[in-house]
């Protein structure tokens, strides 16, 4: 038998979506046929069968899975469903194992002899309605214990289990999240890293969806609460209360999208000890530069264009910015910079990558970016577009926004906004701000990271690019 395994489809995330089977429980498959849309946090991807024979799925659609884990099987032929066995009274084992049944496959349990108003033929234990047997028959056990000459059994196959090793840093991690500990012994890796137990807090618990707003609840009666009383009932847990739902309001459920972004900015919340600097820019050169490379190049060049190429420029100047931390003592410097970029046109938050940014012109850069816009209109993203970055760039371009701060993505150093230009007196000028983590960069960098922009961008220095 083969099986469907959820495979690594993103690097920031430990959990997804399976968003839909598109073949029927039970039906047949070839190798080449896509079987299930999974959806991770930036994404859609398809899953192919990968063998030929009969689909057996293992979870339903809309259920979280995680790498790794099998989500169908494939059968040469088809499996039957099984028939439920007759509800029992409490404490009675099932009529196969009282008359003997040895439970093995291919061996059978003798037909029951005839029985006539609950008396069987000679030979054949007597019974009563319910399976309970009479005098002369083994007696069930309390707790069901296993009858004179029945083998004991427990529920399910047992199998041994081998809880990973967990290291010093991810214990810790574990201890500070007050992460359940059988979440993290259910991780399919022999050793939990640091970056395991993060991936694993972004991922968040399985919650179940939250039940629908109770009908007509009187306001008053809901804002007493007292212990009894129908308010006190709604505000359950994870129930939505009156008070939360205004009368005539409706209960709206997050994206997928929008839940990964949720759950990547409180990981980032929660683990690393971010500061954030700002610098004002006299933009006006690089603006006029962009204007002249858009006429010369025949390609709409802009002020992110040449933000990012003067990022991808202090790879060699400032490594710490570009750099993962791998625990309190070491950190992971990278060859070349992979600068993400933030793109939102209104049907979500998406950081595709510009690999290798330091190799690339201006040109380039402006038509990767102008792709990446026509990917997030049509929605054809796919995850090698957000794999490997190591910094990013946010735009915060609309008209009037003078300041934003972005988040530090997990396993990244440093992240940049760049806002709105501004009119000052006979300057155009833009705030771009650093947010960056403070166990790899100390404020002295920041200070230097972004004066060395300022420099770039002021002087329009991109000859060559």
């Amino acid at each position: 038998m083969a099986e469907i395994r959820v495979p690594k489809l993103n690097t920031n995330d430990s959990a997804y979506v399976l968003l839909e089977w598109l073949v029927a429980d039970g039906a047949p498959v070839r190798g080449e046929d896509v079987v299930a849309a999974v959806e991770t946090s930036k994404t859609v991807e398809e899953l192919v069968s990968g063998h030929d024979g009969i689909l057996v799925q293992l979870i339903p659609a809309g259920a979280d899975c995680t790498p790794g884990q099998p989500i169908a099987h494939i059968t040469p032929h088809a499996v039957p469903t099984p028939t439920p066995p007759p509800a029992l009274a409490p404490g009675l084992l099932p009529t196969s194992v009282l008359s003997g049944a040895s439970g093995v496959p291919g061996h059978p349990p003798a037909p029951p002899a005839p029985v006539s108003d609950g008396v069987p033929a000679a030979g054949g234990p007597a019974t009563v309605p319910g399976g309970a047997p009479v005098s002369g028959g083994p007696a069930p056990l309390s707790g069901g214990a296993p009858v004179s000459g029945a083998p004991a059994t427990v529920p399910g196959d047992a199998v041994p289990f081998k809880a990973p090793l967990i290291t010093a840093p991810a214990q810790a991690l574990i201890d500070e999240l007050g992460i359940d500990p059988a979440r993290v012994r259910a991780l399919p890796v022999k050793v939990v890293r640091r970056v395991d137990v993060e991936r694993l807090a972004a991922a968040g618990s399985p919650s179940p969806r939250p039940p629908a707003p109770p009908a007509a609840v009187p306001p008053a009666v809901a804002s007493v609460g007292a212990p009894g009383s129908a308010a006190s009932a709604v505000a359950s847990p994870g129930a939505v209360t009156a008070s939360v739902v205004p009368v005539g309001g409706s209960v709206r459920g997050l994206s997928g999208n929008q839940r990964a972004v949720g759950r990547t900015v409180s990981l980032s919340h929660q683990t690393i000890p971010a500061a954030y600097t700002a610098i004002k820019v006299d933009v006006g050169k690089a603006t006029a530069a962009a204007r002249d490379l858009t006429k010369r190049l025949r390609k709409l060049v802009g002020l992110p264009d040449l933000l990012i190429a003067a990022v991808a420029r202090l790879h060699h100047d400032f490594p710490l910015c570009f750099a993962t931390l791998m625990d309190e003592n070491t950190a992971a410097v990278p060859d070349a910079p992979n600068v993400g970029v933030t793109i939102d046109l209104g049907t979500g938050l998406y950081v595709p990558v510009i690999r290798d940014a330091h190799t690339k012109g201006i040109k380039e850069i402006a038509g990767e970016l102008a792709g990446f816009r026509r990917l997030a209109q049509r929605g054809g993203f796919r995850q090698e577009h957000f794999d490997g970055g190591n910094i990013v760039v946010t735009l915060h371009h609309d008209r009037d926004i003078v300041m934003a701060v972005p988040i530090v993505f997990p396993g990244q150093a440093c992240a940049l906004a760049l806002t709105s230009p501004q009119r000052e007196g006979e300057r155009t000028v833009a705030v771009i701000g650093l947010a960056y983590d403070h166990r790899l960069v100390n404020g002295r960098d920041a200070v230097l990271f972004l004066q060395a922009l300022k420099e770039t961008l002021e002087a329009a220095s991109f000859e060559g690019l």
